[in-house]
């Protein structure tokens, strides 16, 4: 069975509601922080967790404290930031020429004559292998711990640079899973779940327009397996009540769009009458073609055209589904376009879209760097779930990804 590590960033402190960086060094949670931790404490109830370790900072085990008894564990500690502890990144600036800047470009500097970015990517490496190998099958950790931590641990996950990395940073007690499968391979199964908050402001990372994706709830296809794409199929009931308990928690918007299929119709039409935001129909947010394969199941496919399947799915390369389908690569371009067009008449706002399981893995693999070989590294996003993109001044990055608290239990 699966093992997962769950990874939960401290509340806020008095340095973080000024923008003030604090590294291994400490500040007190602030009030809007202790608010945060009522929300946190009331969303874990009945949360299971084998082991429970924190980073032996006040901030984190304060954090930690409404969860449960920590252990706590010096190698989760935030990154030191030497000589930039205390200051805001505009004082960094000043007094540090050229090294925030370095920093942002992601080169292995030590801030500040701090901890060295490749040191600290190796000891947070070390200490989660160190705890999944503690875990038991289908054993959960809960780890609270900082910013740079998850960040370092999404890097790791996904294969890429520590920095620069395509993501907003964790919001304050947010949550992130780490799901390790039977054969060792590592997956972000939840990046940035913060929907037990009211008000998640970002102190760091770009600003910009956020886009929402919901994948569209559980259709009469999904339940018989079948690979779907542009067949159409109704949500089920269970469908219908997964979508109207995601619209519960979620986010106010500007605008909703939504593919032309009657699943994520129907999907946006429940979204939109609890947001009360009228829907808009955009052809970019389909899902991928499977052309020949459509609406058929994967052994189904496979005997279809067994040379086809082999290439694509035991040799990796990416060729279009069923020969005259999409490939996973075009699909992500085609949907960047339609998040591009639709974010580009809003200035720094919220809107949102209802798309498909691999229409939005592909769109956000393609954020990350990924390709189609290495997309496992994320799963398909589960019905009804939410993944969000901010649009930055140099494109997308990650904002949140199968976010879905309603299917947690």
């Amino acid at each position: 069975m699966a093992k997962t590590v769950t990874l939960i960033r401290h509340a806020e402190t008095n340095s973080n509601r000024v923008g003030r960086w604090q590294g291994s060094a400490d500040s007190g949670i602030s009030p809007h922080g202790e608010d945060q931790l009522a929300a946190l404490a009331g969303r874990q109830n009945g949360w299971r967790s084998d082991v429970l370790v924190s980073s032996d900072l006040s901030r984190a085990m304060r954090t930690a404290s409404v969860i449960g008894d920590a252990i706590p564990d010096s190698a989760w500690r935030e990154f030191h930031v030497g000589g930039w502890e205390g200051m805001t990144s505009a004082e960094i600036t000043e007094r540090y020429p050229g090294e925030m800047e370095a920093f942002l470009r992601g080169e292995d500097i030590a801030p500040g004559g701090g901890e060295q970015m490749s040191a600290f990517g190796r000891r947070v490496a070390t200490a989660f292998d160190a705890i999944v190998a503690s875990l038991g099958d289908g054993q959960n950790a809960v780890v609270v711990t900082h910013g740079g931590v998850i960040w370092a641990i999404m890097a790791n996950t996904l294969g890429v640079s520590l920095r620069p990395l395509k993501m907003i940073p964790s919001h304050n007690t947010a949550s992130t899973v780490i799901r390790i499968g039977d054969d060792g391979a590592r997956q972000v199964a939840v990046f940035n779940d913060a929907t037990h908050l009211t008000n998640v402001p970002t102190q760091f990372g770009p600003v910009g327009t956020t886009v929402s994706l919901y994948r569209h709830g559980q259709s009469e296809g999904n339940l018989a397996g079948r690979w779907q794409g542009r067949t159409d199929s109704p949500l089920t009931p269970v469908g219908r009540d997964q979508v109207a308990a995601a619209s519960v928690v979620a986010p106010p918007i500007e605008e909703l769009f939504t593919s032309p299929l009657g699943r994520t119709v129907e999907t946006a039409a429940i979204i939109g009458d609890a947001l009360g935001v009228a829907h808009t129909e955009d052809g970019g947010f389909i899902e991928m073609s499977f052309g020949r394969w459509e609406n058929m199941t994967t052994a189904e496919a496979a005997v279809q055209d067994p040379e086809l399947f082999r290439l694509i799915f035991e040799e990796g390369q990416d060729l279009p589904r069923g020969r005259d389908g999409e490939s996973f690569a075009q699909a992500g371009v085609r949907v960047a376009a339609a998040v591009e067009s639709i974010a580009g008449g809003v200035e720094n706002g919220h809107i949102a879209a209802v798309s498909h399981g691999a229409a939005i893995r592909a769109f956000i693999t393609s954020v990350m760097g990924l390709t189609f070989a290495t997309r496992d590294r994320f799963p398909i996003p589960r019905n009804s779930s939410l993944s969000q993109v901010r649009i930055s001044p140099t494109g997308p990055v990650l904002a949140a990804y199968n976010v879905a608290p309603h299917m947690d239990s």
